[in-house]
């Protein structure tokens, strides 16, 4: 054994903590050392205090076969890449219960590559390079697997975006290749903690927003809001969309800022709305000199476009923003909706059924407002409240009140 084998975990794990829970991918070809490189990755960030777990590609493919051991998916780009979406969705499920997830894989797919920074915060990718001779000559002593197949370059699309390469071969040894990463990792994380991966959102609502025919009527929702605010209110919306409920707020003599972070749907109401001071960004984007300044912060089906973390930055922004007896109103959709049971499955509460959406625990969410200081005023959870179409969603309204 080599000296540099011995290097104790507390070395590797001497690193500061990563904010959050994530995925680690460390891939590369097979004999590349990826299984062994992340069970000492893994352990170092339990010696250290993570919730970590350990997935192998190999395993995951038997854990994935059907009762009998056949797999359900074969060797063919189609059924790998399949199988890869299968992996990383568990490895999102994972990460949004607060596990840091290892993962050693292959999967190198340019598809997987972009559905993997689209979808998992903070995902970490580890490209172990080795030359094709060693790699031939390892696979021959192991799994002997290589005598089948043909040209390695065209199994699989090495990645061109990884967040770190490392030869792992010559002097490299497994404990020094776990070392770098860790480094490397806990550096990227601090310096990108704030930031939340985009779900396809952007894409989506670009696209939506430019094509979309403007709606003049208000929502149920709104209406519903205005019988309940003192006059000439000053409001803030979330998310507004085309604009609808914005504009019916000004008509009735209320003063309104509404932003959305879709530069489309900005332009498009900048030139149809008259009244409303439109602006293109978050609510926790608003500068220090609006804290306070608002009687009400409007938030109509923009929480649950929302990831969990921006709506927590969100919920501390809208009680900021707030004078003191202001009111936070929200509506959105429940995780009791219908359409929480269909789409592509990203964790326990989000989906991607034509675009994204994490639906939303009432309990939950009140939760989350009293601990940003909130007094939940009134709530409910019903259907028949906000159909548009043949859409009739399950949604829950709080009313909560900056005391």
């Amino acid at each position: 054994m080599k000296l540099e084998d011995t290097i104790h975990l507390n070395e590797i794990a001497s690193h500061h903590p990563s904010p959050a829970a994530t995925l680690i991918w460390i891939t590369g070809y097979s004999g590349a050392g990826k299984t062994t490189v992340a069970r000492k990755v893994r352990a170092a960030l339990v010696e250290r205090g993570e919730n970590a777990v350990l997935l192998d590609g190999d395993d995951l493919r038997g854990l994935f076969a059907n009762p009998d051991g056949q797999g359900r998916w074969g060797y063919e780009r189609v059924d790998r890449v399949a199988l890869a979406y299968a992996y990383f969705r568990l490895c999102n499920t994972l990460v949004t219960q607060g596990v840091t997830v290892v993962l050693a894989a292959v999967a190198m797919y340019e598809e997987i590559d972009r559905w993997v920074k689209e979808n998992i915060d903070h995902a970490f990718q580890v490209y172990l390079e080795v030359p094709e001779g060693e790699l031939r000559a390892r696979d021959a002593a192991t799994k002997r697997i290589y005598a089948t197949l043909g040209n390695l370059a065209d199994l699989y699309d090495v990645p061109r975006l990884a967040d770190l390469v490392i030869t792992n071969s010559g002097a490299t040894t497994p404990a020094i290749a776990a070392k770098k990463i860790l480094a490397a990792f806990d550096e990227t994380t601090r310096r990108d903690s704030s930031l939340s991966s985009d779900k396809g959102r952007t894409r989506h609502w670009e696209r939506y927003y430019a094509h979309a025919s403007l709606v003049e009527t208000p929502s149920g929702y709104a209406r519903l809001v205005a019988s309940q605010l003192p006059e000439k209110s000053k409001l803030v919306e979330v998310g507004c969309g085309n604009g609808r409920d914005a504009r019916y707020f000004a008509s009735l003599g209320h003063a309104v800022l509404a932003i959305d972070p879709s530069s489309a749907a900005i332009e498009k109401c900048r030139q149809s709305h008259d009244g409303v001071e439109f602006l293109e960004c978050a609510l926790q984007d608003l500068p220090a000199d609006r804290d306070g300044r608002f009687d009400a912060v409007y938030s109509r089906f923009s929480l649950h476009a929302m990831t969990a973390p921006e709506e927590l930055a969100t919920i501390a922004a809208a009680h900021r923003l707030l004078q003191p007896g202001g009111s936070f109103y929200i509506e959105c959709r429940s995780i009791n909706d219908p359409l929480a049971r269909k789409g592509e499955v990203l964790s326990p509460t989000e989906r991607i059924h034509g675009h994204y959406r994490r639906f939303v625990v009432r309990e939950d969410l009140h939760g989350r407002l009293e601990s940003a200081g909130f007094l939940v005023a009134d709530s409910g959870e019903s259907a028949d409240v906000a159909v548009f179409g043949d859409d009739n969603p399950i949604v829950i309204r709080v009313t909560a009140v900056k005391p």
